[in-house]
């Protein structure tokens, strides 16, 4: 009897722990699930291009099943265009024949991922999104290069092609169409022939692409197609400008500018507007480009638009820009701190050249040791560490810049006012920091 009742109580106990392994793995499920759907995903195995859901990682496997195709499409999209471009200057086939082979390739390689989907999605949607470039370029390309098509039809088509790559590629659910089929396309104009010198419908063409990326991105929370579409975008702006921009283009470049800075602003936004999420450190830092980017492609357009260019307007007005994105973000984001912080430091820093620009030496030496003091009043006032540390490295800068150029150029009166203005001001910060250091290291330490 003892043996039959340990026995019968093995079996319970195992019989319970097979019973809590199941609870426990329908417990991560379901977890996993309501994650997924708290973020606007839908689940899929596949989800993620970049990270082999197999596991141990393999090398091989890496690249044979991963990395091969994806470089394949490339290399064969590459291919076809260099062979449209061989065949327009060698003058080989009409220009109809041209446009009619670059559609068959782009249909050939549709109906090969169509008949492969269900057996290897991956390959599949690989091909898939080598079709769409394809089918982009050869668009682009009738419409700008040879005029094959009136202005609604190719736009027509183009729209048509971006809300079936979208399409394709929510049904996919995979990134790679996106990368591929969407923000690929930005290159294949510069591919097949020189620019044509109408930007505006280069932009239109990009404009289109980068509202079905900000659809995906927020959709799936594809991050890294919103990351490469922008960088790509500010990229092509940036190169049009130094290379191609004329003076009559001026309203062109500033209506894109606008454009692409609102539209990317607004994608890296979306999620806390929408789900009332906190901003990642990534949609901080696309914030916070969009304002690096968008100042030299101005400045650019500016100078080249203007006979006599210089620095002082461009910095100021910038630096009220930055700092009204900044007041707006204080306002509306107040959790927002990191960008915040970066958006004032970049205004302050257009500020401080608007002064370099606008003045000369013991003036401007004068006005940044003031924009310290305030700085520094400021942050005692608001307990912000982050301010009176802005205010020290300025009152260092300046230090640097009156013992190094100022030197050399100040007279004797104005020397002596400097070092003089200089050392007393860092001797009341020093006693400040004396007399208020358990208020300022201990109270608000952490403060922004």
């Amino acid at each position: 009897m003892p043996d039959d009742a340990l026995q019968q109580l093995q079996r319970e106990v195992q019989q319970l722990q097979e019973e809590l392994q199941a609870t426990q793995s329908r417990l991560e499920h379901i977890t996993r699930r309501l994650h997924e759907l708290q973020n606007g995903n839908t689940p899929s195995p596949q989800t993620n291009f970049f990270k082999p859901s197999y596991q141990p990682f393999s090398l091989e496997n890496f690249i044979g099943l991963r990395l091969i195709h994806l470089v394949g499409i490339v290399v064969l999209v590459i291919g076809l265009s260099i062979g449209v471009k061989y065949a327009i200057d060698q003058q080989l086939i009409s220009e109809y024949a041209r446009i009619a082979l670059a559609y068959g390739a782009g249909a050939l390689l549709y109906f090969l991922s169509w008949r492969l989907r269900k057996k290897y999605a991956a390959f599949s949607a690989i091909l898939f999104s080598g079709a769409m470039a394809s089918l982009y370029f050869t668009t682009y390309g009738a419409f700008v290069y040879y005029t094959l098509f009136p202005f609604a039809v190719a736009f027509l088509l183009m729209i048509v092609l971006t809300l079936f790559t979208v399409y394709q590629a929510l049904a996919y659910n995979r990134q790679e169409i996106a990368v591929l089929g969407l923000v690929g396309a930005y290159a294949i104009p510069f591919l097949i022939s020189s620019n044509s010198g109408r930007a505006e419908l280069l932009f239109m063409y990009v404009a289109l692409i980068n509202s079905a990326v900000v659809f995906l991105a927020f959709k799936k929370n594809w991050n890294a197609v919103a990351w490469l579409a922008q960088a790509v975008t500010w990229i092509l702006l940036l190169g049009w400008a130094l290379t191609r921009f004329t003076p009559s283009q001026q309203a062109i470049a500033y209506f894109f500018a606008a454009f692409f800075f609102l539209l990317f602003s607004t994608q890296a936004l979306l999620h806390r507007m929408v789900h009332q999420q906190s901003l990642h450190r990534w949609q901080v830092q696309q914030l916070f480009m969009q304002n690096i980017l968008l100042y030299p492609f101005i400045a650019v357009i500016y100078k080249t638009s203007s006979p006599h260019f210089n620095f002082i307007p461009l910095n100021l007005s910038f630096s009220l820009f930055v700092g009204l994105e900044a007041a707006f973000c204080s306002a509306f984001l107040p959790q927002e701190s990191y960008l915040k912080k970066g958006l004032v430091l970049f205004s302050l820093s257009l500020f401080l050249l608007f002064i370099a620009n606008r003045w000369e030496g013991f003036t401007v030496t004068l006005l940044w040791l003031l924009i310290a003091v305030l700085l520094f009043s400021i942050g005692f006032g608001a307990k912000a560490v982050w301010l009176r540390l802005t205010a020290v490295v300025l009152m260092g800068v300046t230090l640097a810049k009156l013992v190094f150029l100022d030197s050399l150029r100040f007279t004797t009166v104005q020397k002596i006012i400097a070092y003089l203005t200089l050392g007393v001001l860092l001797l009341v910060v020093g006693f400040f920091y004396q007399r208020f250091k358990e208020k300022l290291f201990d109270g608000d330490a952490g403060s922004a």
